[in-house]
């Protein structure tokens, strides 16, 4: 039995944790407790942006794109916070340096609640450092940057406590923290090593990772955490792992960056970074996988009505996804990755037989306390209501990926 499924964790799936959005130097830049560097814009709305038209009120400045599959995803998040504050001294302000060609089209499918400001000569993205996006910036009341964050670790909370005169705590995104994945990335491609494998004890206590375009890196990790990353399972799905051996104590820093051959599909680069990551894992702790077929427990994901409410073909590209405790968000979904932040949640195999082939925005909230204790109810209930889809029980031969230690294979090897 895996002992470890209790482990407290934020599983995110997405196309690209990160896009490039200009050639900034990646070094520098304003920091926490700074005053912004500059506060300067004309919205699509006409309304004038200055420090002095914003002083006294929280701003959050978030910098995106529309060719961006993140910045995207986070939209439905930011428009709900900006809606819940749209009657306080909150000010959002969508920063992108697209043509305004290219915007209002987008904001007419996929609406925008907050001003929307073209930085088309880069100014703001150069003034902020900004090298990856999305990347946001929240001042407080008294015009201090408050944090460099992710638009999706921004809460209400954080907010109310800003209004309250608080200090906030948010994840630090820096730039020259992020890998170079997207467009105008030439400049970011050549300060970094075409082949590197690196393992350290770290000194985060808190969880993190990016990849995208052949590049790993993760902050905090447990081994625990990065196994379903590293083996070529389903989903990456740690309800399909069986542990045979003890895992290391402790959090570890983990990076692996194998530069694309010309041609070479996303699907492949993620090959690469798998198997270096499982050479990582051979070296440093002794721990290999094999696959192995059991026929356990499982649960079918099933339409019972197309018309459900939630289910919401998106209306542009652009598109990933979050899944967290009792929630699973995102633009441009397949049922099938539904299917596995469902797995993730109720600790057991999940299989899509929907036939749904559709990209969806989905947003997928119920009550649940702690990884611990599923809300198995709570989950189908949510499902059933917002998504007009089914769980329904069955048995079947699922393949597991079963993880030894190389001492193990070696002796089993020799008989």
């Amino acid at each position: 039995m895996n002992q470890y499924k209790g482990v407290n964790r934020l599983l995110i799936v997405v196309l690209s944790l990160w896009c490039v959005s200009t050639k900034a130097n990646s070094t520098g830049g304003p920091t926490v407790g700074d005053s912004p560097p500059l506060l300067q814009l004309t919205s699509l709305q006409g309304t004038k942006v200055d420090a002095e038209s914003l002083r006294g009120k929280v701003v959050i400045l978030e910098f995106w794109a529309t060719w961006c599959g993140p910045c995207v995803a986070a939209i439905p998040h930011l428009n709900e916070l900006a809606e819940q504050f749209k009657d306080q001294s909150v000010q959002f302000i969508a920063i992108t340096s697209e043509a305004e060609a290219t915007i209002k089209p987008f904001i007419k499918k996929r609406p925008i609640k907050a001003l929307v400001a073209l930085d088309t000569d880069q100014a703001m993205n150069k003034a902020y450092h900004v090298v990856g996006i999305p990347h946001t910036i929240v001042l407080d009341k008294n015009g201090r940057i408050a944090a460099i964050t992710y638009p999706t670790a921004l809460t209400a909370q954080h907010i109310q406590d800003l209004l309250a005169g608080k200090h906030i705590s948010l994840p630090e995104q820096r730039a020259n923290e992020r890998p170079a994945t997207g467009q105008g990335a030439d400049e970011e491609k050549q300060a970094l090593p075409l082949f590197e494998a690196m393992v350290r004890p770290s000194l985060s206590t808190n969880r993190s990772g990016v990849g995208g375009g052949g590049r790993f890196t993760a902050r905090g990790y447990t081994v625990w955490d990065l196994l379903p990353r590293a083996f070529d399972q389903p989903f990456q799905s740690p309800v399909r792992l069986l542990i045979n051996a003890p895992l290391p104590e402790g959090r570890f820093d983990f990076s692996v960056i194998q530069t694309p051959t010309p041609g070479q599909d996303q699907n492949a680069q993620e090959k690469n970074v798998a198997v270096l990551l499982q050479q990582i894992l051979r070296s440093a702790f002794g721990l290999t996988g094999r696959k192995e077929t059991r026929e356990v427990e499982v649960l079918i994901l099933k339409v019972k009505n197309s018309q459900a409410p939630g289910l919401v073909v998106s209306p542009t590209p652009g598109g990933a996804s979050t899944s967290g405790l009792g929630s699973v968000e995102g633009t441009e979904m397949s049922i099938s990755t539904v299917a596995a932040a469902v797995e993730r949640s109720l600790n057991r195999p999940v299989f899509d037989e929907t036939g749904l082939t559709n990209r969806y925005d989905i947003s997928l909230k119920w009550d649940q306390e702690t990884w611990d204790k599923p809300n198995p109810e709570g989950l189908r209930k949510a499902l059933e209501d917002r998504l007009g889809l089914a769980l329904v029980p069955d048995k079947r031969p699922v393949e597991m990926m079963v993880i030894e230690g190389a001492q193990k294979l070696s002796a089993e090897a020799g008989k």
